[in-house]
């Protein structure tokens, strides 16, 4: 009996493929350890998955990010623009009077030179209606220098919005950055802990473990569901299937999946 119990607690250490499993027993002692074995090495690959895919996404969070603070920098740029515009169209107003100004200069010294009353009445119209210019576009400046300060205020409120936003993305990219760290460091210690439980696999088992993994990059082993149905592609499954997979005496496959059953 000692020597039986020590044959079983040998394969279910080193997962060794008797050449002949007629006996339950031996059966049971090689199958449960390497289904467990194999769950364990599952959540160890899923883990990995994980890990790596939050690692490829990382570059994509920190674009998305990115462009939020962008958003922020264009409504600077647009407000900033806007208020040179407007400022523009104040100096070009100045220069119009500035023009209009020496016009009307032009047209006194013009008006001293002149013989006769009728042409220093045309005159005096024509500088009149030169003064009436200046009145409107000194009032059109006055309306612009409204919208100033209207411009003023927003370029303002977006300068004070992009250095929030810009303080909270620093913020944000380290607090990434620490969490990639952390994750490469959980991804080499996970994948050296896979690494030391494949060793301890049959290697024929363990590749056809490996290839339905690479296939499905999901689980490979999956429950047999209390209603009879696959836990992978949830089929229902042929009631000898569900007996056998649960007994643990063989690996199971869904026959329309193909994953191991348990």
């Amino acid at each position: 009996m000692q020597t039986s119990s020590m044959a079983l607690t040998c394969l279910a250490r080193y997962a060794i493929v008797p050449s002949d499993f007629s006996n339950d027993r031996l059966r049971e002692a090689y199958m449960t350890p390497l289904i467990e074995k194999l769950l364990i090495l599952q959540d160890r690959d899923l883990r990995i998955l994980k890990f790596e895919k939050e690692l490829a996404d990382i570059p994509l969070r920190k674009a998305a990010i990115d462009s939020m603070l962008d958003d922020h920098r264009q409504a600077v740029l647009k407000a900033k623009e806007i208020l040179k515009g407007r400022q523009a169209e104040i100096k070009k107003a100045e220069l119009e009077i500035e023009s209009f100004r020496e016009k009307i200069r032009k047209y006194r010294d013009q008006q001293m030179q002149l013989k006769n009353n009728q042409e220093f009445r045309a005159m005096e119209k024509e500088i009149e209606g030169v003064t009436k210019s200046i009145r409107q576009m000194e009032d059109r400046i006055l309306e612009i220098m409204e919208t100033v300060e209207a411009a003023q205020s927003d370029v303002k409120v977006c300068e004070e919005s992009f250095k929030a936003e810009e303080n909270s993305v620093k913020h944000e990219i380290v607090a990434i950055d620490v969490r990639a760290n952390d994750i490469n460091t959980e991804l080499e210690d996970v994948k050296k802990a896979r690494a030391l439980l494949a060793s301890e696999l049959d290697a024929t088992r363990i590749a056809q473990y490996d290839r339905m993994f690479r296939n499905k990059k999901d689980k490979v082993l999956v429950a047999v569901e209390d209603n009879g149905t696959c836990g992978g592609c949830h089929m229902k499954l042929p009631p000898y299937i569900c007996h056998d997979a649960r007994k643990q005496l063989e690996v199971v496959a869904c026959g329309y999946c193909g994953r191991m059953l348990y």
